[in-house]
């Protein structure tokens, strides 16, 4: 994949490169989904090419608030549906996902609740039914490849977590605010389904079946970045150091 592609999504910045910038505004819509669902499209989003520092594909630098009948998506493109990957997001909640939902999805790029190809996950983050974070992936044949913290972080604190993988090494690794928690080996050979057309969905479930949408998330994410390979450990270190002294 060409990482020279960047998406920023709700950005508050100017980058200056000395390449062309195309900028592509999309309207805000809300639509009305079964269960009273919302969906916001974020906008403006622009694509500019940029040959160094290997930017991030997707990134949005503002508090997005959700309040479990609502969520954000990012349309699907051949950008954010990497091989290889990196995903980082702060989040901040206190909602009690034991007992209510199985999942509470921070973010997913194809989503969950199948084994078809096409419609497996990609990449995501969700807090589990201990509230505990985890992350991972599926192949086109629906095996899954998951990483879990050991400690739950419902805890109405902002905390940082990100999830790597390294197509090469075959490296699936989960990091909670910038420390190593969880690493996750698949056999040689393995890589994400990332055939499918699903946007990258913020707050929910990204596969909707039969109109159901599930796996609302209640709380706020923030500084929710997607590149198309995987940071180092040191890298994951130097990213939580420069965003944790972000006042939030």
């Amino acid at each position: 994949m060409d990482k020279s592609s960047t998406t920023v999504i709700g950005s508050s910045f100017v980058v200056v490169v000395v390449v062309v910038v195309l900028f592509l505004y999309l309207s805000l819509t809300i639509e009305k989904e079964p269960e009273n669902y919302t969906n916001n499209v974020l906008h403006p989003i622009e694509i500019f090419a940029q040959e160094e520092n290997n930017p991030p594909v997707v990134k949005n630098a503002k508090i997005i608030e959700f309040t479990g009948i609502n969520y954000t998506d990012v349309i699907n493109s051949r950008d954010i549906s990497p091989s290889s990957f990196t995903v980082s997001v702060w989040f901040n909640t206190a909602m009690n996902v034991t007992g209510q939902i199985g999942n509470a999805y921070l973010l997913n790029k194809g989503g969950f609740g199948s084994d078809r190809p096409g419609f497996n996950l990609n990449y995501g983050i969700w807090l589990n039914n201990r509230e505990k974070v985890s992350g991972g992936f599926e192949t086109p044949n629906g095996d899954d490849y998951f990483v879990t913290s050991r400690g739950s972080y419902a805890d109405g604190v902002w905390h940082n977590t990100v999830l790597t993988f390294d197509d090469v090494p075959n490296l699936l690794k989960l990091y909670i605010d910038g420390v190593e928690a969880a690493t996750n080996m698949p056999k040689i050979g393995t890589t994400p389904d990332n055939t499918g057309k699903q946007p990258l969905r913020l707050g929910a479930n990204s596969l909707v079946e039969k109109g159901i949408i599930n796996g609302n998330y209640t709380g706020q994410l923030d500084d929710i970045q997607v590149w198309d390979y995987a940071l180092t450990k040191e890298q994951v270190a130097n990213l939580f150091n420069t965003e944790s002294k972000i006042p939030r």
